[in-house]
Parts: C-alpha cells; sequence; structure tokens
C-alpha cells in the first residue's frame, strides 16, 4: 500500500515572538474554509508585558485549559514554567492518533527542547507522522529547527518566520490547503 509522506510546514522564529499567534490566524483561516484541523495550540497569557503562562487548545473539540504558569525556583533566579497535569493530560488526547486521523491539519504548537529530549509531545509525533497525506504545522524555535528535522529524519516543506510581514500569505502558500 502505497502511502503518501506527510508536508510539514515550520513557523519559526525566536521565544515569545509570535508563533502562536501566526497560527492561530492561520487556524482561523482554515475553519473558515471548512478544514479539519487537529493537534495542539498553546495560547501565550501576559502580565505586566511578560509571559505569565500557557493555555493549551485542543483544536479538535475548542476545550481550553491552563498548560503552564510562570513559576520561579525557591532561591534561584532563573524563572521557567510550572506544567499542570489537565493542561499535559489534555494535550496528549488532542494528539493522538485516533483523535488526528480525520483531520487534513495538525497542528503542533510547540515542538521544542523537551520534543527533541523525547519528552513533552514527543512521543506522540511518530504516530502522527505516520498518518499519510496529512499536513503538519509546527511552531518550533529559530534556533530548534535543524535539530527538530535531524529527530525525525525530515526535511521541512517550508519554514515560515512568524516575524516576516506577510507571514501569513507565505504560511497560507505552503500549506496549500486553500486558495485565499
Amino acid at each position: 500500500m502505497h502511502s503518501q509522506k506527510p508536508r510539514i510546514i515550520i513557523v519559526t522564529a525566536p521565544q515569545h515572538t509570535g508563533k502562536s499567534s501566526l497560527l492561530a490566524r492561520y487556524i482561523g483561516l482554515c475553519r473558515e474554509q471548512k478544514i479539519p484541523i487537529a493537534g495542539i495550540l498553546a495560547e501565550g497569557l501576559w502580565r505586566e508585558n511578560r509571559r505569565s503562562g500557557f493555555d493549551l487548545v485542543d483544536l479538535s473539540s475548542g476545550i481550553r485549559l491552563p498548560l503552564a504558569v510562570r513559576s520561579a525556583p525557591h532561591g534561584l533566579a532563573r524563572i521557567g514554567f510550572e506544567f499542570f497535569p489537565e493542561g499535559i493530560k489534555a494535550g496528549k488526547k488532542a494528539l493522538a492518533k485516533a483523535r488526528c486521523n480525520a483531520a487534513t491539519l495538525i497542528v503542533v504548537d510547540e515542538v521544542g527542547k523537551l520534543e527533541v529530549m523525547d519528552k513533552g509531545w514527543a512521543p506522540h509525533i511518530p504516530d502522527l507522522l505516520g498518518l499519510p497525506g496529512k499536513t503538519h504545522l509546527w511552531a518550533v524555535r529559530e534556533s530548534l529547527v535543524d535539530a527538530v528535522a535531524e529527530k525525525w529524519q525530515f526535511s521541512p516543506h517550508a519554514v515560515v518566520d512568524a516575524r516576516k510581514p506577510d507571514a501569513l500569505a507565505e504560511l497560507t502558500a505552503a500549506c496549500g490547503l486553500f486558495t485565499p
């Protein structure tokens, strides 16, 4: 049986510079076109001009749950994020092969350091890549694009810089799911 390889488009930029916002805009256009979508979007939360956390949006069900909140370990200057078990569980459910099978577009926001270390959403990626003929849209930090492509042994169909003024048009053309 012939299986069509997935088309993988990466939306990239440095940390906190608009990857998820670009994905959300594109997802909105896809919904207008009635394109079936699955996967996850990590919408950033801001407080006092600073990233305070993330909500996870299950793109097939629309369910939104807290995913992470900014935390500072006791006595340490380094600030990280504390993840909520409910958000992780919802993300795993949203990325399950059975949930994504009927979608045309599969979104993973984001594939980052944890995934490169086989953590986070990494366990779901091989199954998703095994679904024939899907378009994948992944948010990946600029510094990790090569490591992500190497880890899952693919060459991206396109890499779109979220900071570019024409990024939405470039993303729409790269995905090729509809004509604007």
